[in-house]
């Protein structure tokens, strides 16, 4: 796919895209028409943690992140507990200390609408 240079005036000049619109432009500008190339390469799956290991070290964050329901009680608030639950609410106060802010922040409304 490829747009048509149809006229090439003093003050204009026109391009002809590939759905048939044309287009009026600067003759001084510079116009690259066309597709970016690579698109979709972020949609193809990790397939191994390999892979996802490597792509989070590039972005230097944490991987791979662990459940608070899944620790111990002195690693989160969530932790402990005969099975695996918050064991209180999820929702917690503005006003809350650091250390006890984890789940939904001072949520306007929690639930199913």
């Amino acid at each position: 796919m490829y747009g048509i240079l149809v006229a090439h005036d003093v003050g204009k000049t026109v391009v002809q895209l590939p759905s048939g619109e044309m287009k009026w432009l600067n003759p001084k500008c510079r116009a690259t028409i066309g597709v970016v190339a690579g698109s979709g390469r972020t949609e193809k799956p990790f397939v191994k943690a390999g892979k996802k290991f490597y792509r989070m070290k590039v972005r230097a964050r944490k991987w791979p992140r662990s459940r608070g329901v899944a620790m111990n009680v002195v690693d989160h608030p969530f932790g402990g507990g005969g099975r695996q639950h918050p064991g209180r609410p999820k929702t917690v106060a503005r006003g809350t200390p650091p250390g006890r802010k984890v789940g939904s922040i001072a949520a306007r409304r929690t639930g199913k609408r």
